[in-house]
């Protein structure tokens, strides 16, 4: 628990300090948490990462370019959720247990699901519409506390296993508790920042959903690879792709609620 904290706190820390304080940094570190999942992915199917690396530079180098073109960012979005959707039908298909992890495969959830979801990043970060670091801000906290909420209710009094064989330590009361302890957090920042009080729930609510099931997404393709995390590199958290694995999702439903909003 210790080292959890610790680390949770430095990666809170660095990701706060650059949005607010040095936005470009924010932008590498972005770029760089992605990679490091993907070549974590690469590492656990045995897979050469040497292209990926030189298409990711140019991916994110893209979306720094056109980062306040909202075509480009919704055009992204409509290749995001196909894929997603071509994802969850081969993950949770009859036939799951005879998928192979090939090359084109691994390539493709690298560039089509993890690259492009954490790249809206950027686009909700660099927004001109509304306060994108706040917005922004106030998605990472969502995230985080429905994680540690769902992570802690689930260590008291969790007992009925939802997904036992894809996430055993997940379970029924942990979600629950997580969700309903989580809008009660959206609902008390709303009341201080003064924001809408039904845009804020209806969006804790939309990123709680959406990181669950964005968590549950890694975890099939871990146990698929016959994996318990996707590296050691983040003591108490596991690898990178364990640590961004909620907000690859959680983050492109954001910008698409806010773009409807505002």
């Amino acid at each position: 628990m210790p080292k959890r904290i610790g680390t949770g706190l430095i990666y809170a820390f660095s990701l706060f300090a650059s949005l607010f304080f040095v936005p470009n940094l924010f932008i590498f570190i972005a770029f760089i948490l992605a990679l490091a999942a993907v070549l974590e992915l690469h590492h656990m199917s045995e897979k050469t990462p040497i292209l990926i690396i030189l298409c990711l530079s140019l991916y994110f180098g893209s979306c720094f370019f056109f980062r306040n073109n909202e075509n480009f960012a919704l055009s992204l979005i409509l290749v995001f959720f196909s894929f997603f959707t071509f994802l969850l039908l081969i993950l949770f298909s009859r036939n799951q247990q005879t998928l192979k992890f090939t090359l084109p495969l691994v390539t493709s959830i690298s560039l089509f699901y993890i690259s492009i979801g954490m790249s809206f990043l950027i686009f909700i970060a660099q927004n001109q519409k509304y306060e994108g670091s706040i917005m922004l801000g106030f998605v990472f906290l969502i995230q985080w506390s429905n994680d540690s909420f769902s992570y802690l209710i689930g260590k008291w009094i969790g007992k009925k296993i939802v997904f036992p064989a894809i996430s055993p330590k997940k379970t029924l009361e942990g979600y629950i508790g997580g969700l309903i302890c989580t809008l009660l957090f959206a609902l008390f920042i709303g009341y201080v920042v003064d924001l809408d009080y039904f845009q804020v729930m209806t969006l804790a609510f939309l990123i709680c959903i959406s990181g669950n099931t964005g968590d549950l997404i890694e975890s099939k393709i871990k146990r698929l690879l016959d994996k318990k995390d996707s590296s050691q590199l983040l003591p108490g958290h596991g690898g990178f792709f364990d640590r961004i694995d909620s907000i690859i999702l959680s983050v492109p439903i954001s910008y698409l609620f806010l773009y409807l909003i505002y």
